[in-house]
């Protein structure tokens, strides 16, 4: 067992718990075992003195490390003891507040949703509104979540033949909504970071 990890760990978590590798299983603490940590693959020790917190998630993310309990049960057990994490305050700050270089904002918000439908069509629904949903009913699907969002909004604004709906976040879905409810202005359309979309 990496005996920097082990002592870290300890360090930082204030409950005893289960330390799992594939080589060894050991107990951390005198009391009952309040979770399981497996750790899958190492967190670099460099990364764990920069900053926890990142080394952590990004750990947890990347599948280097499991736990046995709900995430927020066991995060719960130990987040009073983030005055002991080392914290990178720049690497935070990147992470927070986005440049405001026009460039540089293009080229972060490229990088999270220019990654191809593929993934998007993964867990959102057909109308792949990368959006809120409302949900009037336990039975309703994301579709009708999506779908019961829009009616809610387009009711309030109480649309009338030969007005221009302008959409900045689900224009396919208000497109899907205007044609079946007969509802017909003469410019309907919607604009992204990739450009106006329109119908």
């Amino acid at each position: 067992m990496n005996e920097f990890i082990t002592g870290y760990l300890q360090k930082i978590i204030p409950v005893s718990f289960n330390l799992e590798t594939a080589e060894e299983f050991i107990t951390i603490g005198d009391a009952d075992p309040a979770f399981t940590l497996k750790i899958n693959r190492n967190i670099p020790k460099r990364e764990l003195l920069n900053s926890t917190s990142l080394a952590l998630g990004e750990a947890y993310m990347r599948e280097d490390i499991d736990v046995d309990k709900d995430l927020f049960e066991v995060l719960d057990s130990f987040l009073g003891e983030m005055g002991k994490f080392s914290v990178n305050r720049g690497a935070l700050h990147r992470i927070l507040y986005t440049s405001k270089n026009i460039r540089s904002q293009e080229k972060e918000v490229t990088s999270h949703y220019d990654i191809g439908n593929d993934f998007y069509k993964l867990w959102l629904d057909e109308t792949m509104s990368y959006s809120c949903g409302y949900f009037k009913e336990d039975t309703d699907t994301l579709y009708e979540a999506q779908v019961n969002k829009v009616e809610h909004i387009l009711g309030k604004m109480h649309l009338k033949e030969g007005m221009t709906i302008l959409d900045k976040t689900t224009p396919r879905l208000i497109q899907f909504h205007t044609l079946k409810n007969a509802v017909n202005p003469p410019f309907l359309g919607g604009f992204s970071i990739f450009g106006t979309v329109a119908a």
